[in-house]
């Protein structure tokens, strides 16, 4: 089982995408901050990281690029925002679920 860690605030988007990423088989893990989803990276391995771009404390951008230099080969997914030139950095929103399934995938498996 492939492990993922979701970071968002929006109680919503975590519900909706916990709930998808189960379905499709993978163990997900939440936290609500960029700083934590960092933290977390350091102390845990994941196969994959999704984060929401909300703007608050530390960016997604900003934690993005902090765990892609302590793990470098962990893809990352900053959701909303703009989109980086690397395809599985970011998407756009709204967010439709089977492009959504069709890239974590594509990336994580």
């Amino acid at each position: 089982m492939k492990n993922i860690l979701l970071c968002s605030s929006n109680p919503l988007l975590i519900k909706n995408l916990y709930g998808v990423l189960r379905d499709e088989g993978f163990a997900v893990e939440t936290v609500e901050h960029p700083a934590l989803a960092v933290k977390k990276v350091l102390w845990t391995h994941y196969d994959f990281v999704i984060v929401d771009s909300e703007p608050f404390g530390m960016s997604a951008q900003e934690a993005g690029q902090v765990i892609r230099s302590v793990s470098p080969g962990m893809p990352i997914m900053i959701m909303g925002g703009e989109r980086e030139k690397d395809p599985a950095s970011g998407t756009d929103a709204p967010l439709d679920l089977e492009e959504f399934k069709r890239t974590i995938h594509s990336i994580a498996v």
